[in-house]
């Protein structure tokens, strides 16, 4: 008879066999009870949207994303909160009313034409909008710093477009956009005065905060999305959405995937972060694969490495997590301070493994510029005594 005790599993651990397995509603509420215990963690309360939406509860879903998009923007992390509105505009088409907490977002972050672009496909696309809504986003707008001449004039006709009737918003904007023209003006002259040339305005360029945090999905091609890919996101461009990529039948239009093999430069940033989120919450499997995809980006594909293979040695597989470092050490196109990282990463799972030699070849490689370069050595020296 057998009568060795079962040893119940910790809610971490079975987590993680759920992860693994792609069984989202068995996961669903260890991630539930991590974010009901901290209402103001709004990252948390966002990847508890994205498991929700993994295990296919939308309705649930978007009400965790949302928890988090206003949790973000009262704590005024306007970046992080724009990946999560953003996010909901792309997995839930319908739900128009998140595209002003995306112009407001943009606002926050001094992106105003893509705040107006925002707000004119929230026009557009949701016809039933509210005169308060309407309201609401005229009198924010017009407590920013907008001195543009032509985003001035674009709000004086927003407001004529909503069809509003309000005498004293109609006075308020207009005194705004001649306030504001002026002190544009007034700027303009003092530089002139200064260095006989006029003084361009310029708008703060827009680059799609990476952010993030920012935990969106953006694999929904499928009805089955493929394990533990939780996580992509839109390219990154270089000048932000106008928001007026509208169909000709007005449907809000998704930008179409890029190829599986690589992703362009920027773009792995939400999978890395949200790897490092992962790690954090010892869910290695899921960090694994966030990793992996990450490293599809060249322009963090070393770093993404170097998390790849903590996360392979902190699963007991300290053998892939060293064929990895060699693998990335092999193609020589690192920095010398990534390449030293290499090397004394590797000496380190050479002494777990038991390869003495091995490792004291890969401490001895470590730079003397590196800042693992007295570590590397005080290990290098005790190992020559061995």
């Amino acid at each position: 008879m057998n009568l060795a005790i079962k040893t119940a599993k910790k809610p971490e651990e079975k987590t993680r066999l759920a992860l693994r397995s792609g069984r989202w509603k068995t996961a669903l509420p260890y991630f539930e009870e991590l974010a009901n215990a901290d209402e103001q963690d709004s990252a948390r309360w966002n990847l508890l949207g994205d498991m929700r939406y993994r295990a296919g509860e939308n309705a649930d879903a978007e009400a965790a994303w949302k928890h988090a998009l206003d949790g973000y923007m009262h704590d005024g992390l306007h970046e992080n909160a724009l990946g999560v509105a953003r996010k909901i505009a792309r997995i839930l088409p319908d739900e128009t009313a998140v595209h002003p907490s995306i112009s407001e977002a943009f606002m926050g972050l001094e992106y105003y034409a893509d705040a107006i672009g925002a707000f004119r496909s929230f026009m557009k696309l949701n016809k039933s909008a509210t005169s308060s809504e309407l309201k609401s986003w005229f009198r924010r707008a017009i407590t920013c710093d907008i001195r543009q001449p032509h985003l001035l004039e674009e709000i004086s006709h927003l407001l004529g477009e909503s069809g509003l009737e309000d005498v004293e918003l109609e006075r308020d904007i207009r005194l705004f956009v001649e306030r504001m023209s002026e002190t544009s003006d007034s700027l303009v002259t003092a530089n002139e005065e200064d260095s006989f040339e006029p003084a361009p305005v310029f708008e703060r360029e827009y680059r799609l905060p990476d952010s993030d945090g920012l935990l969106s999905i953006d694999a929904i091609e499928t009805d089955d999305p493929p394990a533990l890919d939780l996580n992509s996101f839109q390219p990154v461009r270089e000048v932000g959405p106008t928001y007026e990529s509208l169909t000709s039948s007005g449907e809000y239009e998704i930008p179409a995937d890029i190829g599986s093999d690589f992703l362009s430069d920027g773009q792995g940033k939400d999978h890395f972060d949200l790897g490092v989120v992962y790690a954090e919450m010892k869910l290695w499997d899921a960090a694994i694969t966030e990793f992996q995809t990450a490293r599809k980006d060249n322009s963090i594909r070393s770093k993404a490495t170097l998390e790849l293979a903590q996360c392979y040695k902190n699963a007991n597989d300290p053998h892939r997590a060293l064929k990895l470092l060699e693998e990335e050490s092999a193609l020589g196109a690192s920095e010398g301070s990534v390449q030293d990282e290499l090397w004394y990463q590797m000496g380190l799972i050479h002494e777990v493994i038991g390869n003495t030699s091995e490792a004291l070849e890969s401490y001895e490689k470590v730079s003397h510029e590196s800042a693992h370069s007295i570590e590397a050595a005080r290990k290098a020296n005790l190992l020559r005594v061995q």
